[in-house]
């Protein structure tokens, strides 16, 4: 992952906008969470989706779920909220098994297996994650995804009406150990900064839809 094609500074804040552009991704909804996501569908045929509250606005923190489908030959997949690999929340994600999948919150200071991220929390929802005999998925409420950082590095948000660079990267080769959260894992085979257009990820009652998954 590299730098996101943009971020806009105000003042401290930094707002995690691009320009107008085609967006990458497009509207999806999913039948089995009846969530509505933004999605992404990379080269390696895996799918990014992401699903945000209808009422939230510029400026304000919020939570978002993170839907990820992949290949059962996909080692790992990886999402980054800021667009690329370092300083912003990273999820990870591979499958254990044939019946678990594991979501690892990280955060890179380098280019290096990123160590465990406290600041964002992950709760994996039952209904949207599974493995099956071609893919794994996962489908997960994330607090602290939407704004990070400090008086240091800086304060970063997303700005979820409009257009937002997200990033990913993925590896066919397994991490080191499925049944461990905080595995180390190999480099990427592949990384991409797909554009989203979040108008299309906006969910009318979103945390009663979420609290029933």
């Amino acid at each position: 992952m590299h730098l996101p094609r943009a971020l806009a500074g105000v003042a401290s804040a930094l707002s995690l906008s691009s320009r107008q552009f085609e967006p990458d991704s497009v509207a999806y909804s999913d039948a089995a969470t009846g969530l509505k996501f933004a999605s992404y569908s990379s080269d390696g045929h895996v799918q990014f989706r992401v699903a945000v509250p209808s009422t939230v606005t510029a400026g304000t923190e919020f939570d978002a779920v993170l839907q990820v489908v992949a290949p059962v030959s996909m080692g790992w997949a990886g999402f980054a909220w800021g667009g690329s690999m370092t300083y912003n929340p990273l999820a990870i994600v591979w499958a254990n098994g044939t019946n678990n999948v594991v979501l690892s919150s990280r955060i890179a200071y380098g280019y290096y297996t990123p160590p465990v991220y406290t600041s964002a929390n992950y709760t994996i929802l039952k209904t949207g994650t599974h493995v099956n005999a071609t893919h794994f998925q996962v489908t997960a409420l994330c607090k602290g995804c939407s704004k990070w950082g400090d008086e240091e590095t800086g304060i970063t948000e997303i700005d979820p009406t409009q257009q937002v660079t997200f990033g990913f990267a993925y590896s066919s080769n397994q991490v080191d150990h499925p049944a461990d959260i905080e595995s180390s894992f190999g480099i990427h085979d592949s990384t991409g900064h797909p554009i989203f257009e979040l108008a299309v990820a906006k969910n009318d009652n979103f945390a009663a839809t979420v609290a029933k998954l």
